[in-house]
């Protein structure tokens, strides 16, 4: 439009100042109207395809699912841990955390392989370093000396008789310890979904609970044997993380505890509590080698061992 009217104009000017004698005018050429430049139509952008995120299931299905398939596991490796300090199970173990019991055993079926560090082991009388070395295979049970309280004193395998096997006989197990944790009617549903996270290769779902759910959690793992009695105690700050994975399976389980007990004197101490449970190479082969130079324990009396 604005190009019409400025032609328009420029005609009746040419007009305008024409002479007033008739002349011929040049005939007037047209200016060309300047094509409109093409737009290009935008191309539409593929909508991205939304991958849906994973809804964790209610930890009141899951857990107990995890529980029970994983009670049925026959090749692993434990990593038990279990520390405190202050007022523990009766002893003040002072203000920083102390190892009262180190479990790191690999189970195939019915043969183990075990080692056993912190109070416990050192209460067996085993070396404080190495710990007490301890393995089933076949039925037999060995142990690794040195070891004063079997008469064990050389540091070498040891082979137990029946009577003594149960030296060789882990503190927790998983098929034991989760079957009853299963049989005791746990309650997990106030437990509460967290990450996802990567645990032996496997991706896992966090689950969290708060005080009250821990506390009712460790009330049961006490009932199937596992050393978390408390003394008579108040608790201020309590959590429980587990992890269930994608295959099914429970591969850790981590207890916190943190309060104030009373002493044998009625005063009251503070403690801290932590239980770590973790499971690797689940149903992965496993062979276990019984010891080839194995002795057998000396006859009490006799002062040396049988070869």
């Amino acid at each position: 439009m604005r190009l019409f009217v400025f032609l328009l104009i420029t005609v009746l000017l040419i007009g305008c100042g024409a002479p007033a004698t008739p002349t011929p005018s040049p005939t007037a050429i047209p200016t060309p109207v300047p094509s409109p430049t093409p737009v290009p139509t935008p191309t539409p952008l593929p909508t991205p395809t939304l991958t849906p995120t994973p809804v964790a299931e209610p930890a009141g299905t899951a857990i107990p699912a995890a529980i029970r398939q994983t009670a049925n596991i026959d090749t692993y490796r434990m990593q038990l841990s279990l520390r405190g300090s202050g007022l523990v199970g009766g002893f003040n173990l002072g203000n920083n955390l102390t190892d009262l019991l180190t479990l790191d055993g690999q189970f195939a079926g019915a043969d183990v392989s075990f080692t056993l560090r912190g109070f416990l082991a050192a209460f067996l009388g085993a070396d404080v370093t190495r710990g007490l070395q301890a393995m089933t295979v076949g039925g037999v049970s060995y142990v690794r000396g040195p070891l004063t309280f079997l008469g064990a004193p050389d540091d070498v395998w040891y082979r137990l008789t029946p009577e003594q096997s149960a030296i060789a006989t882990p503190p927790t197990q998983v098929d034991t310890t989760l079957s009853a944790v299963s049989r005791s009617g746990a309650d997990f549903s106030r437990f509460t979904a967290g990450a996802v996270v990567e645990q032996d290769g496997v991706q896992c779902q966090e689950y969290l609970g708060d005080r009250d759910a821990t506390t009712a959690l460790f009330s049961s793992l006490g009932a199937v044997g596992l050393p978390t009695q408390l003394p008579d105690s108040t608790v201020s700050e309590a959590s429980a993380r587990m992890l269930v994975c994608a295959d099914g399976y429970l591969r850790q389980l981590t207890i916190t505890f943190d309060g104030t007990a009373t002493d044998p004197q009625g005063q009251a101490q503070p403690f801290s509590f932590v239980l770590d449970v973790r499971l690797s190479d689940i149903n992965r082969p496993v062979r276990l080698t019984p010891p080839a130079d194995a002795r057998d324990l000396p006859n009490p009396g006799s002062g040396s061992p049988r070869p």
